[in-house]
């Protein structure tokens, strides 16, 4: 599974997250990434950090991305 997918899995499942946060990321995602390719997992992070933060706080303590996350903020030169 991509890094895009495990992100979309974790979020949409979240009972925490916020309606309106999932539904505009999902906005971002219509809007902004190609059909029919594959979700760009380093373009959702760098969305969420510059317009969710509380969502990618969110993801960055989940264990089963959260070591992927650190990487791609580090890459990016996020904190």
């Amino acid at each position: 599974m991509s890094l895009a997918q495990e992100i979309l899995d974790i979020l949409y499942r979240d009972p925490g997250a916020r309606r309106s946060s999932k539904d505009a990321l999902s906005d971002w995602i219509l809007d902004s990434q190609p059909h029919g390719s594959p979700l760009d997992g380093i373009a959702i992070i760098q969305y969420l950090a510059e317009h969710q933060p509380d969502i990618l706080a969110r993801l960055k303590i989940n264990t089963h991305v959260k070591e992927e996350i650190a990487r791609v903020l580090d890459a990016i030169g996020h904190k």
